[in-house]
């Protein structure tokens, strides 16, 4: 009894997993189906379907759909990105052939005039060339009278300087009678001194008569009281008497005949006086004659010289006259050459308007080519389409994004393609990369909200994890401005509409579980955690760390945080793998997982660790391949970028609503198995 009660338990326990694996089975199965429906109405925004690894049937089938849609989607974005990339170049192309055909309207209307104004340079020229001859002889006239004056100028030289010479010699000559004449004043001066003396000796000798007179009167007396005795006595006194008045006589005609030599003398010495003042002056009227002719000298040297120059310049002149008519001769040869040509570049500048047009022809027939192209893709339900309703006012949508690594490049393509869209709706929508430098990075942040209120935008969408705008932000609702977030929510949850991001915490548990099978079931992992202050880094952790918890022999070992910056994350990695090479997995949690892919292989842990990480890039492939980076969780940053811009718009223009507060985006995953399809 105790074994048929085992036994139909036993067969009662192989019932249930039968019903168990065919209800499982069809549940795949169901999705499957469903998910093969949804590709061939186009409807590309589906959820991959689980596959075990076991290789069944059931796997093979369901990774070839994941693998159609991720292919397609891949193949639609980059489409679109490149409609986007074409429908700039013909923009562009468009304008740049508008502008070339207008410019080609003014060169044809400009090479006329150059024609007609080229025969009047050539008249011009041949004018010129007249009046070159013409100058060439008035040069050469210039240029000989220059000579005469040379030669006139140095002859002029030549005789100043016998001028200055003669002078000179005059004037030594005036020296010499000069003191001549000081001389012969000198020798006057003493014949008068000897003429004085003279005078003296006169007055002794008159003095003495005056006293033999006296003497002679004296001995008449005497003689007369001697009587007869004294009669000689009186003859003597008689003839000192005679003798006296012949001697007074004697001097006074010596006096008078001194007089007038004197007075003779003092005219020769005044005379004398006279021609040395004569003399003095004329010597200083020579000294100037001099000065003037040495003057005259000099600056007949001076002009000579600069003639001298100027007569050299004149001949440079005359080689460059030369110069400039052959010059001339060729210019007048070339404008004839040009008139030729402008006939020939205005036949070519209609030919090339012609061209032109065709070319603009051509443009348009590739735009229309491309709005072909837009229709087609939109045939594929990839996310949100613009509304069909148009809106009484233009509309103007600013989305906000990080600009640091390849997750914000594919934004930047999702959101351009939007741009492109809205265009054609008459609604500006703009990507605002945000760029870090040096100084205060949240104020630079705060500014640029600011003047995207200032310019009146009707929206902002940006990451939910800036920190430091709630401030701006206030204000700008306050304004009317309607706001969204996406990649993450923000902490204050009233402020924005919705929410477009990846479901972090149920991302966290995929990567768990791509850790465990590629631990092979077992052995120890770690977390790389991003900065903990963004919601995102947060849940993907949670979701990690929880999932890991339900696998029992797998560990977390080591939790080390790193900066949002590639250097940081690959310089942590590599320490953390020459510190513990024991750990099979690492889990980043952020957007770099190219760094720390190759702090893997730098640490020689390549084929013992891998990395699971995030945001599916060209530069992974050879990682993924490898194995470096083990499995790469995808969240759709193509949609990231597009899908608000629409959603925000559809609700502008006619008041859709969103789906719900939180919009989930798209999640794929890549690794060894699918890379070379996916590449």
């Amino acid at each position: 009894m105790g074994i048929f009660v085992v036994i139909a338990i036993i067969e009662l326990v192989v019932i249930l997993a039968g019903i168990i694996f065919w209800l499982f089975s069809k549940k795949k199965q169901e999705q499957m189906v469903y998910n093969a429906q949804q590709l061939v109405k186009g409807k590309l925004n589906i959820d991959d379907i689980p596959v075990e690894g076991n290789k069944s049937s059931q796997d093979i089938i369901a990774s070839g759909l994941n693998l159609i849609k991720s292919n397609l989607l891949t193949f639609m974005e980059s489409t679109k990105q490149n409609t986007v990339v074409l429908s700039d170049a013909v923009e562009k192309l468009t304008n740049s052939m508008e502008a070339n055909r207008k410019d080609n309207e003014k060169i044809a209307g400009n090479t006329i005039s150059v024609e007609e104004k080229t025969a009047m340079q050539l008249n011009m020229v041949q004018d010129n060339m007249s009046l070159v001859d013409s100058n060439s002889e008035q040069l050469k006239e210039i240029g000989n009278s220059m000579d005469d004056i040379v030669n006139m100028l140095e002859e002029t030289g030549k005789i100043s300087d016998r001028g200055i010479a003669d002078l000179e010699k005059y004037s030594s000559e005036m020296d010499v009678v000069s003191a001549d004449l000081q001389d012969i004043n000198d020798t006057i001066k003493r014949f008068n001194d000897q003429i004085q003396k003279v005078y003296e000796v006169g007055d002794f000798i008159v003095g003495i008569s005056n006293q033999l007179k006296l003497l002679s009167f004296n001995a008449s007396i005497e003689a007369a009281r001697a009587g007869e005795t004294g009669k000689g006595f009186a003859v003597v006194a008689s003839e000192m008497t005679g003798m006296s008045e012949q001697t007074r006589e004697g001097m006074d005609r010596i006096n008078a005949i001194l007089n007038e030599i004197m007075q003779s003398s003092s005219g020769v010495t005044e005379s004398i006086a006279k021609c040395t003042d004569t003399y003095n002056n004329s010597k200083a009227s020579f000294g100037e004659v001099n000065s003037s002719f040495r003057s005259i000298n000099t600056n007949s040297n001076q002009i000579q010289t600069r003639l001298t120059d100027i007569n050299k310049l004149f001949r440079v002149m005359e080689s460059n006259y030369d110069r400039s008519k052959d010059i001339a001769s060729r210019l007048c040869d070339t404008a004839g050459d040009i008139n030729d040509m402008a006939a020939e570049i205005a036949e070519i500048s209609r030919d090339v308007t012609n061209e032109a047009a065709q070319i603009g022809e051509n443009t348009a027939a590739l735009d229309g080519m491309l709005s072909g192209i837009r229709r087609l893709l939109g045939r594929f339900d990839t996310g949100i389409s613009p509304t069909k309703a148009r809106a009484g006012k233009e509309i103007k949508i600013a989305l906000l994004s990080m600009y640091d690594n390849e997750f914000w490049y594919g934004v930047e393509r999702g959101a351009n393609y939007a741009v492109k869209e809205l265009e054609q709706l008459k609604a500006k929508a703009r990507f605002v990369p945000i760029v870090f430098g040096e100084g205060d990075g949240d104020e630079m942040v705060r500014n640029l909200i600011r003047g995207l209120v200032d310019e009146k935008f009707d929206a902002i969408i940006y990451p939910g994890f800036l920190g430091g705008v709630e401030g701006v932000l206030n204000d700008a609702v306050k304004k009317g401005v309607k706001l969204m977030t996406y990649n993450c929510d923000c902490s204050d949850k009233n402020l924005r509409l919705a929410c477009l991001k990846p479901d972090s915490i149920e991302q966290g548990a995929m990567a768990a579980k791509a850790a465990y099978e590629l631990a092979n079931k077992s052995g120890n992992v770690g977390i790389l955690m991003g900065n903990d202050s963004i919601i995102g880094n947060v849940e993907r952790r949670k979701g990690f760390v929880d999932a890991v918890a339900k696998y029992k022999n797998i560990h977390i070992t080591e939790e080390v945080k790193v900066d949002d910056d590639g250097d940081d994350v690959y310089k942590k990695t590599r320490a953390l793998l020459e510190k513990n090479k024991n750990i099979k997995v690492l889990f980043l949690t952020n957007g770099f997982p190219a760094e720390a892919a190759k702090a893997v292989i730098d640490a020689k842990c390549l084929g013992k660790t891998c990395i699971v990480g995030f945001d599916l890039t060209p530069a992974l492939f050879d990682y993924i391949k490898n194995g470096a980076i083990g499995t790469i969780l995808s969240q759709d940053s193509f949609g990231q970028g597009h899908d608000p811009i629409i959603w925000m718009y559809n609700h502008l223009v006619d008041k859709t609503q969103f789906p719900g507060e939180t919009i989930s985006c798209r999640a794929s995953v890549a690794d060894k198995s699918n890379i070379d399809e996916l590449i």
